[in-house]
């Protein structure tokens, strides 16, 4: 898996997530959840009872593309990860000077 494949999954995350109306933030939760199961991790975050189930929906997309047969999950962990530091870079550029 390159670098480019892993930013292009953590845009389709991001994007699955701004149709289900929920937050950049609320997806890097959910990576981070369902990235957590993959490696056989135990998580507290609930993935099923939100408002119309848009966390169950979401934690479906990013399962799908940690689970993608030639996908290393914690390059795309890396990259949601990477992508959401960015963003908040962008939002703030008052408090970088």
């Amino acid at each position: 898996m390159t670098t480019g494949q892993a930013r292009a999954a953590a845009e389709r995350i991001f994007a699955a997530a701004a149709e289900l109306g929920t937050t950049r933030q609320e997806a890097i939760l959910v990576t981070r959840a369902v990235h957590a199961v993959k490696k056989g991790r135990p998580t507290e975050v609930a993935l099923t009872d939100t408002p119309q189930h848009r966390r169950r929906k979401l934690a479906h997309v990013v399962g799908c593309e940690l689970w993608e047969p030639g996908v290393d999950p914690d390059e795309v962990l890396a990259a949601v990860l990477e992508a959401g530091r960015a963003a908040a870079r962008e939002r703030t550029p008052a408090a970088a000077a």
